[in-house]
């Protein structure tokens, strides 16, 4: 599968899925501070995963592509 990130004001940044819009992760900044927090959305459920907190955007994002890649090969999609 595809994905893409989406980055928005406020801070925010989605990874979604380029087939069909579904957010899989979100990256966000915490209080405008230095600190960046990355969740994932296992299968688009409303569960979050914690993926942890990070120094940069990019070490953030980088950490939801590398979770993402691990689902991508160890789940099986039930739709």
């Amino acid at each position: 599968m595809k994905y893409d990130w989406k980055d928005l004001e406020n801070n925010t940044s989605y990874f979604y899925r380029e087939q069909d819009g579904l957010i899989v992760a979100q990256v966000h900044n915490v209080a405008h501070t230095k600190i960046w927090i990355a969740k994932g959305l296992p299968n688009g459920m409303p569960d979050e995963k914690y993926l942890g907190q990070f120094i940069t955007l990019d070490f953030a994002k980088k950490a939801v592509e590398r979770w993402i890649g691990i689902q991508d090969r160890t789940l099986m999609d039930m739709s």
